[in-house]
């Protein structure tokens, strides 16, 4: 097995943003066990990448070492849980298109807890984000929920600080390597996150942010989460992008509902006119997510 980890974590330096390149590769040889013996050609052949991709790929494996790559990320105090692992988060696992490798900084048995809930937003709140802050996040808290969101300005950050200032726990997932953090302005907050909560993502340690990681860093969010709360929505967001998919997911999706005059609050309103949960209380969702979780465990 740590072989077969070893092999993946060294494919996934040079994969991390070829999804389907990786899952092809994975799906001809699971274990990659041939993984050094493949020729450039059946490289090619194998993961569908062009001739330019393919050769970098295969230069990549012949001249990098997976154990001095191991060693830099043990350097790093990075943590790591691939598909393959046994403590790999249940829930994630079980979407569309799970990331094949995590990498954590910080407290990594968060994420065996089944009390996860994700808090998103608006990176522009309005002034009654802090507000619903107040009234949602301290009771989730006290019933032993962790939170979830992506340390983004706005709703994002107020979700991680308020959630520590409850004395509860948080997890942030970044859509970039640990070296770099965006926003900058949430660098010590991000610190904090990884020596006292749990910071997260699927990219490579060296790997800076690009603008199309974000969306994908999304599923992440949503997949981890039993349920995703939205404060603040407008109708066309990254918000409602990571809503959507907790729905696709099956998972339990609340929204925040506002005056009707606001941009800010049209994506809660859509949300809940397509079934999603309006919320006027916390305990709108600790019961429901409750409920569920007993139901469930009743019928497994």
């Amino acid at each position: 097995m740590e072989k077969k980890k070893s092999r993946l974590l060294h494919v996934h330096a040079f994969l991390f943003d070829k999804y389907t390149a990786l899952k092809q590769l994975l799906l001809f040889n699971p274990t990659l066990d041939n993984l050094y013996e493949f020729t450039i050609i059946e490289l090619q052949r194998i993961t569908r990448l062009s001739s330019k991709e393919v050769e970098k790929f295969y230069k990549f494996l012949h001249s990098t070492n997976s154990s001095e790559l191991l060693q830099s990320y043990n350097q790093l105090s990075i943590q790591i849980t691939t598909i393959f692992d046994s403590d790999y988060p249940i829930l994630l696992k079980n979407i569309f298109d799970p990331p094949f490798v995590i990498y954590l900084l910080g407290k990594k048995e968060l994420l065996q807890t089944d009390k996860l809930i994700s808090l998103i937003g608006s990176r522009k709140p309005t002034m009654f984000a802090n507000i619903i802050g107040n009234e949602l996040i301290p009771p989730l808290v006290s019933e032993g929920w962790i939170t979830i969101s992506g340390l983004a300005k706005g709703i994002d950050t107020l979700v991680h600080e308020k959630t520590i200032k409850s004395n509860g726990n948080t997890i942030a997932v970044i859509g970039n390597g640990f070296q770099y953090i965006y926003p900058k302005e949430n660098d010590n907050l991000s610190k904090l996150i990884a020596s006292k909560h749990l910071l997260l993502t699927e990219y490579p340690p060296f790997i800076p942010p690009q603008k199309w990681y974000f969306p994908k860093r999304n599923r992440i969010i949503a997949g981890l989460s039993k349920g995703t709360v939205v404060l603040e929505a407008k109708e066309k967001s990254g918000t409602m992008i990571t809503a959507d998919l907790a729905l696709e997911y099956g998972r339990e999706v609340f929204a925040v509902p506002g005056p009707f005059i606001m941009d800010e609050y049209i994506g809660c309103h859509r949300l809940i006119q397509s079934g999603a949960k309006l919320v006027v209380s916390a305990n709108d969702i600790i019961q429901e997510l409750e409920y569920s979780y007993h139901f469930i465990k009743k019928n497994n």
